[in-house]
């Protein structure tokens, strides 16, 4: 398939598949978000399926003689589901039942009571040897270490390198393969096409940085900060996310001096909050309904709507990507709780949460949040979720990702790694700053609510 990147990839998987070309070949040659519905006419067979990261959104319902197959739902459909990202799925339409067949990527590990005909390989087949015993690391030899003796270690150095390399390509491809005009205008122009999901934090610091590398000189990126009124202080839009995100831009602006950086600050009164929410965003991510699909839901939607303050003047960005850090911390180990998991059961067990996590990102995040974004016809680009880098990332050991074990701190020791290469590039503050999880750092989160439960408000 040696089409021109210029080409629709719509036309092109339509004319391979009409030239007799196989599904199964077909699937394992893309790379790339996608989510796929492809009705085989002369078969009367139907094909559904998601990347095996589950980037794009797809929701189903299936019953005895109905089946309904969605990129976004409303919750007066009933029994949406996601479908999930473990293969491809084959509905032969002839069949007294519709009962899907499934030809299952390799990689995943998913109990269920499929019929499986064929597995398909997607990722590379990679033999981990763990060349290195967490027992042997210079931190468990040394707790007094800073991130530039790290740095001068044949340990993480290569792994520094290698990080950055295959981010670095990453953003490359995200923020250069992409329209020439801006959302506004019909031709080629100079305004923002690229626009950052920006918390001010190490995950969107770091994806700001290498972004300037490649979108063109003349052109500014956006960063989008969302700030939510606390409910007991009106027109008070303060939260942590606002002061870190101000502190890295500077930092941004000394390593970057000619780049234009337009900060939008995104501040949403609770009176919109509750309109939205039940007129739009309630139905964008139906069928999740936990605390946490609200308050995430809902600062992405209003983050991707763009519309804040830039420089004191009311703006909307004309960016047609959005680059966002989803993924970071469920590959490099920046949740608090990965330290607990450590401490009690070791580094097995602390792997193979790594690897539960991963798993599941498409039905826990991802394609809410695609359909979150796409409902302002801008598309969410997820670069720390590139079919490369993830390989990278997890062909290493958890201790060579990160190390969350006293006496190093969770602004050390989680997402180490990562935080390294960020130290190298020069964003040497940004590099030490702790995890914040978005919804408390915009502050629509309450506490004292249990993210998990059932949330009354969608």
């Amino acid at each position: 398939m040696n089409n021109s990147i210029k080409d629709s990839d719509t036309k092109i998987i339509s004319d391979f598949l009409c030239d007799g070309g196989s599904m199964e070949l077909l699937m394992t040659s893309i790379h790339g978000p996608y989510s796929i519905i492809y009705y085989d006419c002369e078969q009367q067979v139907l094909w559904v399926g998601r990347d095996p990261i589950g980037r794009i959104s797809l929701l189903w319902n299936i019953s005895t003689n109905k089946l309904i197959v969605t990129s976004v739902g409303h919750k007066d459909i009933p029994d949406l589901k996601e479908v999930p990202a473990i293969g491809l799925f084959r509905f032969d339409l002839n069949a007294c039942k519709l009962v899907p067949q499934l030809y299952q990527w390799s990689h995943t590990r998913f109990d269920c009571d499929y019929d499986i005909p064929n597995e398909l390989q997607y990722f590379k087949q990679t033999c981990i040897h763990h060349v290195t015993n967490p027992e042997d690391s210079i931190l468990q030899q040394n707790d007094q270490l800073n991130m530039s003796e790290l740095l001068s270690h044949q340990e993480f150095c290569k792994n520094v390198d290698s990080l950055i390399h295959y981010l670095s390509q990453s953003v490359q491809k995200r923020t250069t393969i992409n329209p020439k005009a801006c959302k506004m205008c019909e031709f080629k122009c100079d305004h923002a096409k690229i626009a950052i999901l920006f918390s001010g934090g190490i995950d969107s610091a770091l994806l700001a940085l290498l972004a300037s590398k490649y979108v063109e000189s003349d052109e500014p990126i956006d960063l989008l900060n969302v700030s939510f009124e606390k409910p007991a202080n009106s027109n008070n839009f303060e939260c942590p996310d606002r002061q870190t995100c101000l502190n890295t831009l500077e930092e941004l602006k000394t390593l970057c001096p000619t780049r234009r950086w337009n900060l939008i600050k995104i501040d949403i009164p609770n009176v919109e909050l509750q309109q939205k929410r039940f007129d739009t965003i309630r139905h964008l991510i139906y069928p999740l309904k936990t605390v946490l699909d609200d308050s995430l839901g809902c600062s992405l939607w209003f983050a991707s709507r763009g519309l804040g303050k830039c420089n004191g003047k009311s703006y909307k960005t004309p960016a047609r990507v959005l680059l966002s850090g989803m993924g970071a911390d469920e590959l490099l180990g920046g949740y608090t709780r990965y330290r607990k998991i450590l401490q009690r059961h070791g580094w097995q067990s602390l792997n193979e949460e790594l690897d539960k996590d991963f798993s599941k990102i498409p039905s826990r995040n991802l394609g809410r949040d695609n359909r979150v974004c796409c409902d302002h016809g801008r598309q969410l680009r997820t670069p720390y979720l590139d079919e490369n880098f993830v390989e990278f990332i997890r062909g290493l050991a958890p201790w060579q990702r990160c190390w969350p074990k006293e006496p190093y701190p969770i602004n050390l020791g989680e997402k180490l790694l990562l935080r390294l290469a960020a130290f190298r590039l020069g964003l040497v503050n940004a590099a030490c700053l702790p995890k914040r999880a978005l919804q408390f750092g915009s502050r629509i989160a309450n506490k004292k609510e249990n993210g998990n439960d059932i949330s009354d408000r969608l």
